[in-house]
């Protein structure tokens, strides 16, 4: 089918769309990098992420592909995952899902700054022209779920006609050009508080060894430091009584193989921070352009007794580092996670929008979650009376423990 843009655009250009299940992954990196560097996209558009996701992608999760041409040429593409989605045993929706796996069990592709990939001369417009066509190719109760869109997310102009369900997160990230300009000194960025914590923790550490920093020059050495990596975040995690990010065979072989086209790209990176001999910690992360995605990172919280703060000096060394090598932006990604709040010199939002076809499904869903809603709190407050006529019952201090989120 053809959708043509409004006439009063300056540039008539008439679209050709397509939505069906994916062709081989060959012919479809033949028309993704030829459309990349035509776009805007940032890393996790990019062939070397796509492709990656793609090659060990379960079977049973096949993508849709999304195009659009004009005059032959391929001006936009996005990937869609069908997922059916249920309450309970009654089915709601199918959800289509944006360069995502849509399933916690396999979910290793945690995507940021997500889009559909566009022909930069047509933007917004050619957005919504294939969200018009993805809306008329798929059945009443269907959703389209946009994981981690920059910023605000899409435009309500580009969205009309579909209902709207909005996360938002906040997103942290570090200006480099204020560390180069107090001569490479991250300390001299953070606030005093923060800077007392970073100058006591390399002093501590010190005595242990020199405190440097160590970036993997190839690949066979960037995945030795992302198993160190590894065993430190999941040691952390699971004393915690957490799962950690790197559970499944599923989410290692996705990033093992990432290490391994990227890397030899100069697209992927993993520092290595040590004190001596020891390991203080190891940071995970994609490079594009002059903006750094810090994605993923470990520590070893039992190198000091005190005064050991490993999250806190491996990210001033990391950032000292990637100032020192020119980049830009030192990007913390989206988490409310205390240490990014603390090291940040810019906060902007990080957006999950749901869209929705109208549908009484939709509707029905809706009711029964806010019945749902309600019961709980009811039962919450009824135990929470309860625990206070209790003997022995903790207080509110003994039972607000304070959890890191699990990420970067």
């Amino acid at each position: 089918m053809q959708f043509s843009m409004d006439k009063g655009d300056a540039e008539m250009a008439d679209f050709d769309f397509s939505f069906e299940p994916m062709p081989a992954r060959e012919r479809l990196e033949q028309w993704w990098c030829d459309l990349e560097p035509r776009s805007n996209a940032g890393f996790f558009l990019s062939w070397t992420w796509i492709g990656n996701w793609l090659e060990h992608l379960p079977a049973h999760l096949r993508p849709w592909l999304l195009m659009a041409r004009q005059g032959g040429e391929v001006v936009g593409l996005a990937l869609l995952v069908p997922q059916r989605r249920t309450l309970g045993k009654f089915p709601i929706c199918q959800s289509w899902y944006l360069h995502s796996e849509g399933s916690t069990e396999f979910n290793a592709a945690t995507v940021e700054h997500n889009d559909f990939l566009v022909d930069r001369r047509y933007g917004d417009r050619l957005r919504t022209a294939m969200l018009e066509h993805w809306a008329r190719s798929v059945g009443q109760s269907s959703e389209l779920r946009l994981v981690g869109l920059t910023a605000e997310g899409w435009p309500e102009t580009i969205t009309a006609g579909l209902r709207r369900v909005i996360d938002q997160r906040p997103s942290f990230s570090i200006d480099l050009n204020l560390v180069r300009a107090k001569a490479g000194d991250f300390t001299s960025v953070v606030s005093g508080h923060a800077r007392r914590f970073i100058r006591r923790s390399l002093k501590e550490y010190a005595t242990l060894g020199p405190v440097v920093v160590e970036e993997a020059q190839d690949a066979p050495q960037a995945l030795r430091f992302f198993e160190r990596m590894v065993a430190l975040h999941q040691a952390r995690w699971t004393a915690l009584g957490e799962t950690g990010s790197f559970k499944t065979a599923y989410r290692l072989s996705v990033h093992r193989g990432l290490i391994e086209r990227g890397v030899p790209r100069g697209e992927v990176q993993l520092l290595r921070v040590a004190a001596g001999q020891s390991d203080i910690g190891y940071l995970y992360s994609f490079v594009r352009g002059d903006h750094l995605y810090v994605f993923q990172s470990g520590f070893d919280y039992g190198l000091l007794e005190k005064h050991g703060r490993p999250g806190l000096v491996t990210h001033t060394l990391g950032v000292q580092h990637n100032a020192a090598k020119g980049f830009r932006l030192y990007d913390l990604m989206a988490g409310e996670s205390q240490y990014k709040q603390t090291i940040a010199t810019h906060t902007e939002t990080m957006t999950w929008l749901v869209l929705r076809k109208p549908s009484l499904r939709f509707a029905a869903e809706s009711a029964a979650l806010t019945v749902l809603k309600r019961w709980r709190a009811w039962r919450d407050q009824r135990n929470a009376t309860g625990a206070s006529d209790s003997k022995g019952a903790p207080t509110a201090e003994q039972d607000d423990l304070a959890h890191p989120v699990q990420g970067a």
